[in-house]
């Protein structure tokens, strides 16, 4: 069955896919918490400015840093994305510029187990990209806001 995914995530996930390289749901999962964070954090008027990002430093997992980076503009490059190794979770911690406001996403443990799994059974990048695409926030991330 095919979910109809919004017009704006499916334009970033298009902009992340071509930075990044290729399409898979590791990438969408970043895509898809700086896109939260934008929009939770309300970034008209204010900028994200800087991002800790916890995650295994090794592929699959590592490409969520893409799609931060690709929905952002806080990248490694200009510093503002941080990188810490975690064996544990992988969650992103977005900041506001001038503000103690920030939002911390933390992908759902049973998730990255589905995506293993459905990796290693042979289910293509793609497909799973746009499973995670289709996937409500609230079953993807334990969100925790800081005002």
């Amino acid at each position: 069955m095919k979910t109809k995914i919004e017009t704006d995530l499916k334009k970033l996930v298009e902009k992340a896919a071509d930075f990044h390289g290729h399409l898979g749901p590791f990438l969408v999962i970043g895509v898809k918490m700086g896109k939260l964070a934008k929009e939770t954090l309300n970034t008209k008027e204010k900028i994200i400015s800087e991002v800790t990002a916890k995650t295994p430093l090794l592929t699959p997992f590592s490409c969520i840093l893409d799609g931060i980076q690709a929905t952002t503009n806080c990248t490694v490059g200009n510093q503002k994305l941080k990188i810490e190794n975690s064996q544990k979770e992988i969650a992103a911690r977005f900041k506001l510029q001038n503000s103690d406001d920030s939002l911390e996403a933390t992908i759902n443990p049973k998730v990255i187990e589905d995506i293993v799994n459905k990796l290693s059974s042979g289910v293509s990048n793609e497909e799973l990209a746009w499973e995670i695409a289709a996937m409500p926030e609230n079953q993807l991330f334990k969100i925790n806001r800081k005002c």
